[in-house]
């Protein structure tokens, strides 16, 4: 799930509707990741099942600080590559 802001907008603002959306479909998974970005900052989020449901907030990562830009790039690419590998 991904909750979008305005670059003016700090990306943590977004953080309680995605929790939200998420909580509502936690009944048939057993978790869900979550991002909420301005665009600029990214916010990566790991939220569970349970009484009551948990979430784990990653180091926010960065377009305009060099080396948190490499890591949000591998995260991406490694999301591509477990969601998105091409069909035989």
């Amino acid at each position: 799930m991904i909750e979008t802001k305005n670059i003016t907008v700090n990306a943590l603002e977004g953080l309680p509707q995605l929790l939200t959306y998420a909580y509502q479909r936690l009944e048939s998974q057993v978790g869900i990741w979550g991002l909420t970005t301005n665009g600029l900052d990214y916010q990566f989020i790991y939220i569970q099942p349970g009484n009551p449901p948990t979430y784990q907030l990653f180091p926010e990562l960065s377009l305009i600080r060099p080396e948190q830009s490499i890591q949000l790039l591998q995260v991406i690419k490694t999301i591509c590559r477990l969601h998105y590998s091409p069909q035989s």
